[in-house]
């Protein structure tokens, strides 16, 4: 389900801005939120986690700034707080994370499918994340798409998470896009962001929450519902452009 699509183009050195966004030759993907089911765990750790320390906040006031790197994140909800109480809270969230949450996170419908109809479309993927590798080692096993990554960066490769394009970078250059057309797919107007900043096309999936018009204002060039979506979309592009092309009459 394609909820709209941007007449905007993509821009920067990695984009043909001529071509649509399912003539990608990379994919890369955000993980937490568009991959695997990650979003409301990782909202509901963090309000605990603030709860802790005597802030409180809602669900919805967190979600405003989700997929936010996180001390960007914590900055703005607290303006007052040192760098050094942030540092702590980014820790504190870490753990219960992993404790309480990481094991239960599940992928979503449809992701394995997709990557395998990437790969048979002569795609190269990578994923661009901001979580750290052990984390991501437990997404890589639930989702099942480990052998059809061609590269991946993650939080332990940056300092600075998205809307910064530092992550979507590594992975650029370590799936070596060159000037190959690229599209980021991810669920939060921040993934948009980085991908903008990184120079190439992002298209956004709604699994984050966030509304296909929120998506499209950060500056998708489509918006889906979900990986299964995603899957039909590039499958319908590929049959079109295997479509023999009729003859002219002479």
């Amino acid at each position: 389900m394609v909820v709209r699509r941007l007449p905007s183009k993509p821009v920067g050195s990695h984009a043909k801005s001529e071509l649509a966004w399912t003539s990608a030759e990379v994919v890369i993907f955000d993980v937490e939120g568009t991959l695997v089911d990650a979003m409301m765990p990782t909202l509901r750790c963090w309000r605990e986690t603030l709860a802790h320390f005597g802030h409180d906040f809602t669900l919805a006031e967190l979600h405003r700034l989700a997929g936010m790197d996180g001390e960007d994140m914590l900055t703005r909800l607290l303006p007052g707080v040192s760098k050094t109480e942030r540092k702590e809270m980014m820790e504190h969230q870490g753990r219960r994370f992993r404790e309480e949450y990481l094991d239960h996170v599940r992928a979503f419908p449809g992701v394995r499918p997709l990557f395998e109809d990437l790969k048979l479309g002569g795609r190269r993927i990578a994923l661009a994340t901001d979580c750290e590798k052990d984390e991501l080692r437990h997404y890589l096993t639930v989702s099942g798409i480990e052998d059809l990554v061609d590269a991946i960066g993650c939080g332990d490769d940056v300092k600075h998470g998205k809307p910064a394009p530092d992550v979507v970078e590594v992975a650029l250059r370590r799936v070596r896009a060159g000037r190959k057309f690229s599209v980021l797919v991810g669920d939060t107007p921040y993934d948009a962001q980085a991908a903008l900043n990184a120079g190439i096309a992002p298209v956004g999936v709604l699994t984050g929450h966030f509304s296909g018009r929120e998506l499209l204002k950060a500056g998708c060039r489509a918006v889906l519902r979900d990986a299964v979506a995603l899957r039909e979309a590039f499958v319908r592009a590929n049959e079109t452009a295997q479509e023999p092309v009729e003859a002219s009459a002479a």
